[in-house]
């Protein structure tokens, strides 16, 4: 025994007798389906061959099991077994020869129960038997036997949250539908570190992506169409009745008529860790990438390689997420949110895949395989990602850790296995202080990047939640519209430059018509009221709209420039032209003058007449031919001189 805290304590399997192993009965009765309550002869049998295979914390006041947890080495075949080869769970058939002795060249840990009942969840019981498990796989290395990893397989929700709260990652799912964790290399530090973390708030996220489309783009409407004759979810319904509604009561007509909610579908999104595989623009030899292919990753998980030696996908888990589109079709321009509710893990890891553009989404077609959410955008709907994308967290308070805060005005990930230091800045510590809230009953703080909106009354239901943002949300949905916008002239004036694209009188014109088109997003008018106003002032200020305003007068000023510097060449060139034609036609109108000289000359000569003609032409035809072989050479020494 380790030790008593009050009102519980804690034994180890070597602390007890094969008569003590009965009490498991009262949680597994009570945590389990009755097909994995264990057998008391199988159960006896694996205890005898390790009794240092169970951590039991005992309610003092009446003698219950409170919760328990039951973990042994394995030997290779159970090990290969839990990790790839069996497609059901590996439970109470496990035999005593398959667990191994502790071994000082290393040992691969299975947990195969961690159960608390429920008379005891919420209470301090997890924590007690949490703390003295890490503290026994500590004293396990300082004895000389180190863990390797420690596998787990999930037969319950509660176990699924419990096993990332402890970072196991998920490895896979069996064919009887238990999930596989594993926790191993710089997680299994942390965990032996008790480098953990746990969240101290509830939330929602809402992920907003601004979208652009080919004027000749026809999958939306299509898309459009045939939504019509499916049915959709409530909730993702009920998000956009509610963002309908509040554009229609706060926006203007003019607004109002321009825009359409579309409802995308619902989503598994990809819960990973910071430590992101390397981008790659195409295969490994060179084949061409097919159109939207721009945003593969290439993965032995999307290989679905069996090889366990090969890297696999770092799965912490899957996200529902509920997608609007909001579309100005005028413009081509689009508001893309994903809404997940009661986000279950690690709120700034999610903001952090987005930071870096890392959203997966489980294959529609192939749910066994992960697909880049922007690359399933450009192949079904045309959609292409048009500016980064922003976020705004939904929060029942503030973290108790202000680095996290720090990390969820940043969008990054604050638990990260990629770094070993946090964010400490003294900028956005002053943007986690600011309050830029318009009402009395949140607050808001703001940057670039993420809004973070404290409710002071986050409701449990998330309905309530949605009808109590979805004012808030429409507001920064139009301000990331003319976000968008800007993004949108910005790099087709930048991508024109850096190309050498033609810059004309009429291409400057389009681009000012297209920017034309998005004047309506720049209105006040577009709120009725004045605190909306404010708040779409806010947001706009800390989305830099108007850095992104100003860059666009800076694009358009070095347009005109360019415009002009062509026309004057274009001026100067004209009139080149216009003095060599002069010049050519004044030698013809002298032809007569020189044909006569010559003639005299020709009969002194004894040379006839008639070729005194023939020979002014070709001089002047053989003069014409030189001047326009001279000008080519020098414009094409200009021309290299230029480029290099």
């Amino acid at each position: 025994m380790f030790g008593k805290k009050k009102g519980f304590c804690i034994l180890h399997g070597t602390d007890v007798d094969v008569f003590y192993l009965k009490k498991l009965d009262y949680v597994d009765h009570a945590c389990y389906e009755e097909k994995y309550w264990g057998d008391e002869y199988n159960t006896i049998m694996r205890y005898e061959k390790n009794p240092d295979s169970y951590i039991f914390v005992e309610d003092l006041e009446t003698g219950n099991l409170a919760g328990y947890l039951n973990f042994f080495p394995c030997e290779d075949k159970l090990y290969q077994d839990n990790l790839w080869r069996s497609e059901v769970i590996r439970d109470d058939d496990i035999l005593p020869e398959e667990i191994a002795e502790y071994r000082a060249e290393g040992n691969h840990l299975f947990i195969m129960s961690f159960a608390i009942h429920p008379d005891y969840q919420g209470t301090e019981v997890i924590r007690l038997l949490s703390d003295d498990f890490i503290t026994w796989l500590n004293q396990k290395e300082a004895d000389g036997f180190p863990i390797t990893d420690i596998a787990a397989t999930a037969v319950s929700s509660h176990g699924k949250k419990a096993l990332v709260n402890y970072l196991f990652r998920e490895l896979r799912v069996m064919g009887d539908g238990n999930t596989v964790y594993l926790c191993d290399e710089i997680r299994l530090r942390k965990l032996l570190a008790h480098d953990l973390y746990f969240k101290s708030y509830q939330d929602d996220l809402y992920i907003f992506l601004p979208m652009a489309e080919h004027s000749a783009n026809l999958r939306v409407s299509r898309f459009v169409k045939e939504q019509k004759k499916r049915e959709g979810d409530p909730l993702t319904a009920l998000l956009m009745e509610q963002m309908q509604n509040y554009l229609s009561y706060e926006c203007s007509n003019a607004v109002v008529r321009d825009m359409d909610l579309i409802d995308l579908g619902c989503f598994d999104f990809l819960h990973t860790t910071d430590d992101y595989p390397l981008e790659t623009f195409g295969d490994k030899d060179g084949a061409t990438v097919e159109p939207g292919q721009k945003y593969r990753w290439v993965t032995n998980a999307e290989k679905q390689s069996d090889d366990p030696e090969e890297e696999q996908e770092i799965v912490i888990g899957d996200v529902r997420g509920h997608v609007v589109l909001t579309a100005h079709r005028k413009t081509h321009l689009f508001v893309l949110t994903i809404m997940f509710h009661s986000y279950p893990y690690s709120t700034t890891q999610m903001m952090d895949q987005m930071s870096y553009g890392y959203l997966k989404i489980r294959d529609p077609e192939n749910p066994k395989q992960y697909v880049p959410f922007y690359e399933y955008l450009l192949q079904n709907f045309g959609l292409h990602a048009c500016g980064p994308a922003k976020c705004l967290d939904y929060m029942s308070a503030k973290p108790v850790d202000e680095r996290e805060f720090q990390d969820i005005l940043a969008a990054e990930a604050f638990n990260n296995m990629s770094t070993e230091y946090d964010i400490d800045s003294d900028e956005l510590r002053e943007m986690c202080q600011t309050n830029r809230a318009q009402f009395s009953d949140y607050e808001a703080y703001l940057s670039s990047r993420s809004i973070a909106y404290v409710k002071n009354d986050f409701a449990e239901k998330v309905e309530d939640r949605i009808c109590d943002v979805a004012d808030y949300l429409f507001i920064v949905i139009l301000v990331l519209f003319q976000n968008t916008a800007l993004e949108k002239v910005n790099t087709k004036v930048t991508d024109l430059l850096e190309n050498e694209g033609e810059v004309s009188f009429r291409i400057k014109l389009e681009i000012d018509q297209e920017y034309g088109k998005t004047i309506r997003f720049w209105e006040k008018q577009n709120f009725k009221y004045l605190a909306s106003q404010q708040e779409s002032a806010v947001i706009r200020e800390a989305f830099l709209n108007d850095e992104l305003k100003q860059e666009y007068a800076e694009h358009q000023d070095f347009l005109n420039q360019i415009v002009d510097v062509k026309a004057a060449i274009s001026e100067s060139r004209t009139g080149l032209i216009i003095n060599v034609v002069a010049i050519i036609l004044a030698v013809i109108s002298v032809q007569p003058f020189f044909v006569e000289i010559l003639q005299v000359l020709y009969k002194h000569l004894d040379i006839q007449a008639a070729y005194a003609d023939s020979t002014y032409n070709y001089t002047l035809f053989g003069g014409i031919v030189a001047f326009i072989v001279i000008y080519n050479i020098i414009r094409r020494k200009r021309h290299i001189s230029v480029r290099r």
